[in-house]
């Protein structure tokens, strides 16, 4: 039998190749069919020769699987960066990159103005500094250049600045019903264009018009300056913009389906421009629900959450009817669309160079500015025809404030707690939620739990108040609570109407974590304290542990480490005495 072959085991490490796939000045980023995405020419960025080719590696690495808006904004920096360096009047070359020129950047950003004459923003500054950061990092990680000492917080205060504007919610309501009045008049036409399509050329002159648009754009309005033999026939059915509306979604029936989608799932923008055609996933308990699912491209570091809301379909402007009729409206726009964004949602022709493709931030801001004028036209006319009932105009606003101002709103609906708006924005931390909800509508809700809690304080420290009295002091408690349990004003703390069903009241435990707490030093109300504390602790040994450490266990640690050490030791054998000629309190559950 002949031997077999000897296989060769050994692991041959592959040949590096002679030049890098993407190399040189010109910066390039592919989407995943390989089409050029973006590209940043670096010779344009005033970054002086000598840094060319490290910051472009730095760029072209670091960046690559970053979001379009992202490299915009490092190319910024970049090109801001670059003209500090200039500022010196001297060369630099890579051995100048250290912890002395970062510093010497920050403060020529602390010292920059606006055409104004203000200072840049702490938010300008951070956006200027940060990506430069990060590329220095890159080199210093790769190009072994020095480690850089960066500063932990060069811009202190930078969350600190003044909240924005939040739209109050008969603005909201106001909004969206203008939105849905001019979806109403763009889904009328669109579907009016499909019948007319349906129907043979020679059934009306609209419908011969738009047949013949229709086979000359394939599928979609051809360009005005490639017809100029129609130009009469498209005036005399309204124009070419107006024809558009008939077989396709265009940048004026676009904005407001995005902002009432906007307003309905308190979305990012940047995120809702680059929504997935397939975000609608069935709800998996209930069919009259459905559910719109997107990503957030910052949301969760490496690994990114996905955004989710569930909405009622039988309503007739849920969100996801929105979106159904979004799909069918843009249908004919998907095929002239590159590979890398035809599976987007927001697809519309009026990107300039882009073609096809996601709504531009610029154009969307645009359209939006013509949806205000047209709106505040209609409502003036409208207020000039029945002046007895005056309607207020739209106020000028922007898609990012209503990701904030839904945020309020669902927080003020929850009677200030900050965990309902945290799970409407999807936020992994609720330092991040207070950015959003911070203002003058969460202060006052501040303030009027402050001062509720401080009722409850006096009630639990003087026992004088009446039954009745007590039942109103806190609005987290079931109707006939016993006031003495647990030292709070509350039976059934996942019960209240200040919470969610099955949902753990936010005012709950509030009375003793309150720093504004007093108590006076006497034998009496010692002896409350010393009974509440062996409540507690013998309900710690008869109930779950877990249900024990969530509901009680935050008490019994601020009575043993807060507030009786405040109690002298003469006073116990007193207090002992007092304590047993008490009411017993309520047992716990």
């Amino acid at each position: 039998m002949a031997a077999r072959p000897r296989i060769d085991r050994r692991l041959a490490a592959a040949a590096a190749p002679d030049s890098a796939l993407e190399s040189g000045a010109m910066v390039v980023f592919r989407d995943r069919w390989g089409e050029v995405e973006q590209q940043f020419d670096m010779t344009a960025s005033g970054v002086p020769h000598a840094l060319i080719d490290h910051f472009a590696n730095a760029f072209r690495g670091h960046y690559a699987s970053a979001a379009t808006a992202s490299r915009d904004t490092c190319w910024k920096a970049l090109r801001t960066f670059a003209r500090c360096l200039a500022s010196s009047g001297r060369s630099v070359s890579v051995g100048d990159l250290g912890t002395g020129l970062v510093g010497r950047y920050i403060a020529w950003l602390d010292i920059q103005r606006t055409t104004s004459g203000a200072p840049w923003s702490l938010a300008t500054r951070y956006k200027r500094y940060l990506p430069v950061k990060l590329l220095l990092g890159w080199l210093v990680a790769t190009e072994h250049i020095p480690p850089i000492d960066f500063p932990h917080n060069p811009f202190p205060g930078r969350h600190a600045a003044e909240p924005q504007i939040r739209l109050p919610q008969a603005q909201l309501k106001a909004i969206l019903t203008a939105c849905y009045r001019e979806i109403d008049a763009a889904w009328t036409s669109f579907e009016e264009g499909q019948r007319l399509l349906a129907q043979p050329e020679t059934a009306s002159d609209r419908g011969a018009l738009l047949h013949e648009l229709h086979r000359l754009g394939f599928g979609m309005m051809p360009r005005y300056s490639a017809v100029p033999a129609l130009h009469n026939r498209i005036h005399s059915q309204g124009g070419a913009l107006e024809l558009a509306g008939y077989l396709h979604l265009t940048v004026a029936t676009l904005v407001p389906f995005f902002v009432a989608i906007a307003i309905q799932t308190a979305a990012n923008p940047d995120a809702l421009r680059h929504m997935a055609r397939d975000c609608l996933v069935p709800h998996p308990l209930d069919p009259s629900q459905i559910m719109i699912e997107w990503t957030k491209p910052r949301a969760g570091g490496s690994i990114r959450r996905t955004q989710r809301r569930s909405f009622d379909r039988r309503r007739p402007y849920a969100a996801p009817n929105l979106i159904e009729k979004l799909l069918r409206m843009t249908a004919p726009l998907v095929p002239h669309a590159s590979q890398g964004n035809r599976d987007r949602l927001f697809l519309v022709r009026g990107n300039g160079a882009r073609g096809i493709a996601p709504i531009a931030h610029q154009t969307l801001t645009n359209g939006i500015r013509a949806f205000i004028a047209r709106t505040n036209a209609h409502i003036a006319a409208s207020n000039a025809a029945n002046p007895s009932n005056p309607q207020a105009l739209l106020p000028n606003f922007t898609p990012k404030q209503f990701r904030g101002s839904v945020a309020t709103r669902h927080y003020a609906a929850s009677g200030g707690d900050i965990r309902a708006a945290q799970a409407v924005l999807n936020h992994a931390r609720v330092d991040t939620t207070d950015l959003y909800v911070r203002g003058p509508e969460a202060k006052r809700i501040q303030d009027e739990t402050i001062a509720r809690l401080q009722a409850m304080m006096v009630v639990w420290v003087t026992g004088e108040a009446r039954r009745d009295d007590r039942a109103g002091a806190c609005a987290g408690m079931a109707p006939g609570a016993d006031a003495h349990t647990a030292g709070h004003i509350c039976t059934d703390p996942l019960a209240g109407i200040a919470a969610a069903p099955g949902r753990l009241c936010p005012a709950f435990l509030g009375c003793l974590a309150c720093p504004g707490l007093v108590i006076p030093i006497d034998a009496e109300h010692l002896a409350r304290i010393l009974q509440l504390k062996s409540a507690l602790e013998a309900a710690r040994e008869r109930i779950d542990a877990h249900r024990w450490k969530l509901l009680y266990g935050p008490s019994h640690r601020i009575l043993i480490e807060d507030i009786l050490p405040g109690f002298p030791e003469n006073l116990h054998e007193a207090a002992c005495r007092l304590m047993a000629l008490l009411p017993p309190l309520a047992e716990m559950e």
